[in-house]
């Protein structure tokens, strides 16, 4: 028998305390740790909870101390890494995963030392899937997990298996104390006074129900803690230990041994395959805590906001820019993805912590993008250095460029500044209202039926780094075709006479219909679509649910005496604000009327008899060509203490649901496990979703509800209308270890933007992934002077992904900085093997083969303007492609 021990520290960096709280006890802990590590040769090995950024958050305080902690770490006594940050899984992308892995992974190289191989995810509230692929990327291929599973499920060691096939040997922490386990047992023995014999046999029998956990001989003691200090009597335990186990080979190391011993026992060991969302059945310090997934929206949105500028528009930008020779600082992008990466530790991004900490990632959240938004713009300014006016010329262009490495056709809302000055006008309705006058041409010379938006007079505008200007400001919408990741220009010529489009999509105050779908407004205020494709017609989506929370930001609760509103009769109101040739918007107006807050009364809770309005109000619009119905909603929050859902009844009756999740889609059971009503913590309806969630009969026709930002719980309660829910928002004041803050109430106004998606039989995961993707990115436009001389260019791809199961996650420079090189990242979105072709603008010298560290040497057939390929069921693959100089 082995017997392993491990000495650690599990550390929040924010959490119940700000970040600055949490920092003035890191110092200590760290002077501390470096002390008795340099006054105890014979203290063999301190594991730094997997992190790497308690190195800079020490080192801003005690810079003069860098020298002792590196020789310590170069000696392996103290193990850094892999992460850079403890993420949350289900609430991040699957790029913010791997560059914190890539982050923590440098970080520790810069120290002289190679990152911990070993994935540890001690307390993150349930696990995605695919994270034994993500692992195995990096070369780790051995994890530890807290949450997610439990001790009657699985075995103290296990196989966990992501769906592509990649495996992870891991050890399952113990419920009772979790990463804990055994420094729970020597704290209890030291509160009860025991000591001699007595001490020894009551730890024994602690030791021995971990013992009992495993059939194998390897075991794992774990002493460590949030935020715990070094155990300076480590060495006393340790002979304690020899004494009550004589037979036991005890070892005070790396835990990376642990896994390489286990490896002789793969073959036997139970499997778990697929994501890890276990509630809790016994008591102990495991939960899984699963509705901070609805906590602190604005904070989710802003990562997914932040997430969408660096992924789909920053790093293929800079990456294209570097090709054409207009490099751009790398460190301003490194910057971006570092404040980005400091919200993500599970504490902050889960939103279940102090208002301090969320106003403080408040700040991160708007330096990632403010960098993100310069970067977009500098690049976007270089190509417009190539348009130049004209003297007396009054012609323009638009220039939209599409982020995507797919072609779009699609119904796009643009804004185009003419000068002040502009002498072509149309008179509308005998001059009560005037507007230029003014036609779209493609390079072809075709003409471009367009709807005037809105417009605004003399609107200040600076025009990418130049100085501000006055314009009058036409926002238009027509239908344009963008090219894969590349640029669309369309000719905006002055015309002599009254221009405008008669034909509109809408002929019905509540109707509007495309080639696919037909749109109905409800005189409740819910919608109906009809899909033309297979006949099928979904109802009455789009009603809201009202309940009370008296939750904080781990759980929701409902009091006992709890009163659900539902919206359906509640007054409405309905306008059409839109319809010209390429799209129709509707707009409705709920005025909810609900209790406005919950009252803690001597003999329990109950809502408040007063009443507030809660306004909802929602555009919902239909493009030429979509597929799908899109839907920008704002909540005027004004009530406290409650729980707003959006209802989408999909007349499916599968008892199957899916929802997306980083390089993986996952199918769950309807309903809730009612076999977990007598555990610690019974299974709940509400679970993760990446933002995309659907259900679909055995014909393949459903329905999906893909959002661009913030939103990731989702529920399927298994009834006969097929409901899917979807959390708006949850108000609550309860904050943890306070009295109650305001910050979780959420008092104002929010935003929702997202997609109501029919599904035909070949509508694949793919597909999802690209409307989602089109959703979060839109596109960028800019109008520019140009003279009668300048000829349209045709849109021109720079790199493309053919239509297939598999995506793109990422397109960006290499990290080493290899001129005329960028890494691209894809991911099989489908169980079955699936091929596609990487087009290029670009000549291609090299495709390489490298690991999700971007290392690698295996060369792959290519050809000059790209190359195949080939992926397994959900496997994600990185390439290193070279370009002729």
């Amino acid at each position: 028998m082995t017997l392993y021990y491990y000495s650690g520290t599990h550390w929040d960096r924010e959490w119940y305390q700000s970040f600055q709280g949490f920092r003035y006890r890191l110092v200590p802990m760290m002077n501390e740790l470096i002390e008795v590590l340099e006054s105890q040769p014979d203290f063999a090995v301190f594991h730094l909870d997997g992190q790497t950024i308690v190195l800079e958050d020490f080192l801003e305080i005690e810079p003069g101390k860098r020298g002792r902690l590196q020789r310590l770490i170069q000696d392996r006594r103290i193990i850094i890494g892999p992460w850079y940050v403890m993420p949350d899984e289900y609430l991040l992308s699957g790029e913010s995963l791997i560059r914190n892995l890539m982050k923590g992974i440098h970080i520790s190289r810069a120290w002289g030392t190679e990152a911990w191989k070993y994935g540890y995810l001690c307390d993150i509230f349930g696990h995605i899937a695919q994270m034994p692929q993500i692992f195995n990327g990096f070369g780790i291929s051995h994890a530890a997990i807290g949450r997610g599973v439990n001790d009657h499920a699985v075995p103290a060691h296990f196989l966990w298996r992501s769906p592509d096939g990649s495996e992870c040997i891991t050890f399952k922490l113990q419920d009772e104390g979790l990463y804990g386990a055994f420094l729970v047992a020597l704290n209890d023995a030291d509160s009860k006074k025991l000591t001699g014999e007595e001490r020894e046999s009551f730890l024994k029998e602690r030791i021995d129900y971990e013992l009992n956990r495993s059939s194998f001989p390897v075991h794992l003691l774990m002493d460590s803690c949030d935020h715990g200090h070094v155990r300076k009597d480590t060495n006393e335990v340790l002979a304690m230990l020899e004494r009550l186990y004589p037979e036991a080979e005890l070892k005070h190391v790396n835990i990376e041994q642990m896994g390489a011993q286990m490896e002789q026992y793969r073959e036997q060991m139970a499997v778990r395959t697929g994501e890890l969302n276990e509630p809790t059945k016994k008591k102990g310090f495991n939960r899984l805590l699963p509705n901070i997934l609805s906590s602190y929206y604005p904070l989710k949105q802003a990562n997914d906001q932040c997430q969408t500028l660096l992924e789909k528009w920053v790093e293929p930008l800079t990456a294209l820019a570097s090709l054409k020779g207009y490099s751009i600082q790398k460190t301003y992008l490194d910057l971006a993805w570092k404040y980005l990466l400091q919200n993500h530790p599970h504490d902050s991004i889960c939103g279940c912590s102090i208002d301090q900490v969320h106003r403080d990632m408040r700040y991160r959240f708007d330096q990632s993008a403010g960098i993100s938004d310069q970067l977009i713009r500098d690049v976007m300014d270089q190509e417009a250095n190539k348009y130049v006016s004209s003297e007396g010329s009054w012609r323009k262009v638009v220039s939209i460029w599409n982020p995507l490495p797919f072609a779009r056709r699609t119904a796009v809302t643009v804004d185009i500044d003419l000068d002040i000055k502009y002498p072509f006008t149309n008179e509308v309705h005998y001059g009560y209202e005037v507007k230029n006058s003014f036609k779209l041409y493609s390079h072809l010379g075709e003409e471009i039926p367009y709807g005037l938006v809105s417009m605004r007079k003399n609107w200040k505008h600076r025009a990418f780094n130049r100085n501000v200007g006055e314009f009058n400001r036409h926002t238009v919408t027509f239908v344009a075709d963008l090219p894969a990741l590349g640029y669309a220009e369309y000719d905006v010529v002055p015309f002599v006479g009254t221009c405008r489009y008669m034909e509109v999509m809408s002929r019905h105050e509540r109707e509007v219909e495309n080639e696919h779908l037909k749109l109905t407004i409800g005189h409740d205020g819910t919608i109906s679509i009809y899909n033309k494709g297979n006949g099928q017609r979904y109802e009455h989506l789009l009603s809201y649910l009202d309940d009370g929370e008296i939750g904080d930001g781990y759980n929701h609760a409902n009091p006992v005496e709890d009163r659900l509103i539902s919206s359906y009769g509640a007054p409405c109101i309905m306008e059409r604000i839109e319809n010209g040739p390429a799209r129709t918007v509707f707009q409705i107006t709920h005025t909810i009327t609900v209790p406005s807050r919950m009252e803690q009364l001597p003999y329990g809770f109950v809502r408040s008899s007063d009443n507030a309005v809660l306004t909802i109000r929602s555009k919902i619009g239909l493009s030429q060509g979509a597929s799908y119905v899109d839907v920008e909603t704002t909540v005027i929050n004004n009530v406290r203490d409650h729980r707003l859902r959006v209802a989408l009844p999909t007349g499916c009756q599968s008892d199957t649901y899916f929802v997306n999740q980083p390089y993986a889609f996952v199918e769950r059971k309807t309903g809730v496990d009612t076999s977990t009503q007598d555990w610690k913590e019974c299974a709940v309806v509400e679970k993760q979703m990446g933002g995309i969630v659907g259900k679909r009969g055995e014909d393949g026709i459903g329905l999906a509800f893909v959002s661009a930002y913030g939103l990731h719980e989702c529920a399927a309660p298994d009834d006969e209308y097929g409901n899917i829910h979807v959390t708006l928002l949850r108000s609550f004041s309860r904050t943890v270890e306070s009295n109650g803050e305001e910050g979780g109430q959420l008092i104002g106004e929010l935003s929702y933007k997202y997609a109501i998606a029919p599904l035909d039989a070949h509508t694949c995961y793919a597909d999802l992934v690209r409307l989602q993707e089109t959703l979060q990115a839109g596109v960028r436009t800019w109008t520019a002077a140009i003279g009668d001389e300048y000829k349209l260019a045709a849109p021109a791809s720079q790199f493309q992904i053919s239509e297939s199961n598999i995506c793109l996650s990422a397109l960006k420079r290499p990290e080493n900085g290899n001129e005329n090189e960028i890494i691209v990242r894809c991911c099989n979105m489908s169980s079955d093997n699936s091929t596609a072709r990487f087009y290029s603008s670009h000549e291609v010298r090299n495709v390489i083969k490298v690991n999700l560290n971007e290392e690698g040497s295996e060369a792959l057939k290519h050809e000059k303007d790209g190359f195949d390929i080939e992926l397994k069921a959900w496997e994600l693959q990185t390439y290193r492609i070279q370009f002729m100089a």
